[in-house]
């Protein structure tokens, strides 16, 4: 694995992690976009499995992990944002790709349905998991929307890891406070909440007119508990996408790569491999 801090147009960096080598009959590269508040950490359990037979960069999204964050006038923390400073880091990457294989979860997945709409011929196939994107209205469950998706205390943090994940032991009080002990390190909090506020105002949400328009073969992974984004919007999402399939993971909350890695993993790699 290497790390690497890529310096794009703008003048900023977006810091990833590189792993695996190119397949010998040419598949893209794999880019994993993570969720809100995390970084490539979040792919620590499926990094390897996907990894063996392609390559794979895990992006840290601006204003998160070692990404920079930046801030003052003319700064605006939103999708396109985000979107935007990932094509050009895939830009800057050593031998540059000409196309990439293209997985985001949660708020990646909004960055990803951005990129992929916008820019369609940078994608072959596209993966959502429990993905954002869709207006905050036809997406977030009822009890998600009291959640601190922000954590500023280990009670929120408690809280939102609670509701995320469909598992007694990640949901552990530890597990909370080494949860909130991370991300406070960060000092992202200004950047994420600013974000936030710019997805529930429908910013940059994707419309079902857009969604028509995205040929991309899809894979639209939801877990069948995931108490942030509820089962009928992945169900919604696949409808609306036109090559797109549903595939729903047991037993299994808002963060698959986490609560279910090697069955996330195998979904993911047959998808990309037919």
């Amino acid at each position: 694995m290497k790390f690497r801090r890529l310096q794009i147009a703008t003048g900023l960096h977006v810091a990833c992690l590189e792993a695996g080598v190119s397949r010998p009959q040419g598949a893209p590269p794999l880019v994993l976009l993570h969720g809100i508040g995390a970084d490539y950490g979040e792919w620590a359990l499926t990094l390897p499995l996907f990894a063996r037979g392609r390559r794979v960069v895990a992006m840290d999204l601006l204003g998160h992990g070692r990404s920079d964050k930046p801030v003052g006038p003319g700064v605006e923390y939103r999708i396109r944002l985000l979107a935007d400073a990932v094509v050009d880091a895939i830009e800057e990457l050593p031998d540059r790709p000409g196309r990439v294989d293209l997985l985001g979860h949660s708020l990646g997945g909004a960055v990803a349905l951005d990129m992929v709409r916008r820019y369609p011929r940078l994608v072959r196939r596209l993966v959502l998991v429990d993905a954002a994107g869709q207006t905050v209205a036809e997406t977030i469950g009822l009890l998600a929307t009291s959640l601190p998706f922000v954590p500023g205390s280990y009670e929120d943090a408690r809280r939102l890891l609670a509701t995320s994940v469909n598992s007694r032991l990640l949901g552990h009080p530890l597990v909370a406070l080494a949860a909130a002990l991370y991300k406070g390190r960060r000092r992202n909090r200004p950047q994420l909440m600013k974000l936030v506020a710019s997805m529930a105002a429908g910013e940059d949400a994707v419309k079902p007119r857009d969604l028509a328009r995205i040929s991309n073969e899809t894979l639209v992974l939801w877990g069948d508990r995931d108490r942030i984004f509820p089962l009928a919007a992945g169900q919604r999402l696949a409808r609306a996408l036109p090559n797109a399939r549903l595939e729903i993971l047991p037993r299994c909350g808002h963060v698959p790569p986490t609560e279910r890695p090697v069955a996330f993993a195998r979904r993911v790699l047959a998808f990309l491999d037919e």
